[in-house]
C-alpha cells in the first residue's frame, strides 16, 4: 500500500485535474466536408464548445458550418491557426436578422435573405498558450452576439490567398460525454498532427520510455504474464505523460503561459504517479486479489486521466486476469 502523504497527495492532483479541466475543455470535431453551403458541416449543439479543426486549399476558398438557434441565444466563435505565417483566414457569420457589417468576400455564399457579418483575420503580437491539450495557438478573429431570430445560422472559414490548417471554437458550454472524454488521448495525437508535427516528434517519449523500460525488464529474473503486462501498463502510463510535458514545453516557447502551465503539469504528471503505481504492483513477490484490484482501479484512473494512451488502461484490465506463475528459466 502507498503511504497516507503519497495517497493524499495523488488524490490532490486528481481533484484539481477534474475540478479545473472543464474551464478548458472543448470536444474536438474533424470535419470532412464543408465546400459549399449545401455540404455545410452541421454542428447540433451550438452552444455546447467544440473546436472544429480543418484545412483550407490556397484561395480563394472557403468552408462552411451550420448550426441552428433560438432567438437571443448567444453565437459565440474564434477562429485560431497554430502557427503565425502568411496563412490569415477570416470568418463570416451568416443568418436571419444579422446586421451586414465589415466586407464580406464575393466568393463567400451567403443564403438568401440572410445578413452577414465579416470579421477578418489579424495575426497577434503573441501566441496563447492552450494547456488543454497543450498547444500553441494564435486567435485571428472573435464573434460574440445573440441570435436576432431563431433560424439556421451558417459560419464560414475563408482565406483569398495562402491555405492552411485552422480551428474554428465554437460555443462556451463546456461538457463531454463518456466516451468523448476517454477518446480525447487520440484525439490529442490528431491535433498535433493537425499541428504539423510529424508522428515520430510525438511519440518520440512514449518510444524512449518503452525502450528504456524494456532494456531494464531485460535485466531481471523470468516474469509472470501479470508482472509482464503491468509492467508495460507502467511505462505505457509514464510515456503519456512524458508525452505531455514534451508538449508542454513545445508550446510554452513564445507564450505567456502562468498559472495555464500548472493545469498542463498535473495532465502529466498524474500518469507519471500512476505508472510507478502499476510497476509496484506488477513486481510485488505476492499477488493476490488485492493486486489485481488495485490493477483494475490504476487502469480506470488512467483512463479518467488520459495516462497510457486508451491502450494502457485497457491492458491494465487484461493484466489483472493474467497469471501469475513465472517461467522456468531455461
Amino acid at each position: 500500500m502507498a503511504p497516507p502523504r503519497r495517497r493524499l497527495t495523488v488524490a490532490a492532483l486528481l481533484t484539481v485535474l477534474l475540478a479545473m479541466t472543464p474551464a478548458f475543455a472543448h470536444v474536438p470535431l474533424f470535419a470532412r466536408d464543408g465546400s459549399s453551403p449545401d455540404s455545410a458541416f452541421v454542428i447540433d449543439d451550438p452552444t455546447r464548445s467544440w473546436v472544429a479543426y480543418g484545412t483550407l486549399p490556397d484561395g480563394p476558398a472557403v468552408r462552411y458550418y451550420r448550426f441552428r438557434m433560438e432567438e437571443g441565444e448567444r453565437i459565440y466563435a474564434t477562429l485560431q491557426v497554430p502557427r503565425a505565417g502568411g496563412f490569415v483566414p477570416g470568418i463570416v457569420l451568416a443568418g436571419p436578422g444579422i446586421e451586414g457589417s465589415g466586407t464580406v468576400p464575393p466568393y463567400v455564399e451567403v443564403p438568401e435573405g440572410a445578413g452577414a457579418t465579416a470579421v477578418p483575420g489579424s495575426i497577434p503580437e503573441q501566441p496563447e498558450y492552450e494547456p488543454f491539450t497543450p498547444s500553441k495557438l494564435y486567435e485571428l478573429a472573435r464573434i460574440d452576439v445573440a441570435a436576432p431570430e431563431a433560424g439556421d445560422y451558417t459560419l464560414a472559414v475563408y482565406t483569398s490567398g495562402e491555405g492552411g490548417n485552422y480551428a474554428l471554437a465554437l460555443g462556451f458550454v463546456e461538457s463531454y460525454t463518456l466516451g468523448e472524454w476517454i477518446r480525447i488521448p487520440v484525439d490529442v495525437i490528431a491535433i498535433h498532427r493537425h499541428e504539423g508535427q510529424p508522428l515520430i516528434l510525438i511519440f518520440a517519449p512514449m518510444i524512449a520510455a518503452l525502450v528504456i523500460g524494456a532494456a531494464l525488464l531485460l535485466r531481471r529474473r523470468p516474469l509472470s504474464l501479470f508482472a509482464l503486462a503491468g509492467a508495460i501498463v507502467g511505462l505505457l502510463y509514464i510515456g503519456s505523460g512524458a508525452m505531455t510535458l514534451m508538449q508542454m514545453v513545445i508550446a510554452a516557447v513564445g507564450t505567456d503561459v502562468g498559472a495555464a502551465l500548472l493545469l498542463t503539469l498535473v495532465f502529466a504528471v498524474i500518469p507519471v504517479f500512476l505508472g510507478i503505481a502499476a510497476l509496484r504492483v506488477a513486481f510485488r513477490e505476492r499477488v493476490g486479489v488485492g493486486e489485481r484490484i488495485a490493477m483494475v482501479a490504476l487502469g480506470a484512473l488512467a483512463l479518467v486521466t488520459w495516462a497510457g494512451l486508451v491502450f494502457g488502461p485497457l491492458l491494465a484490465f487484461i493484466a489483472a486476469i493474467l497469471p501469475v506463475s513465472r517461467r522456468a528459466p531455461p
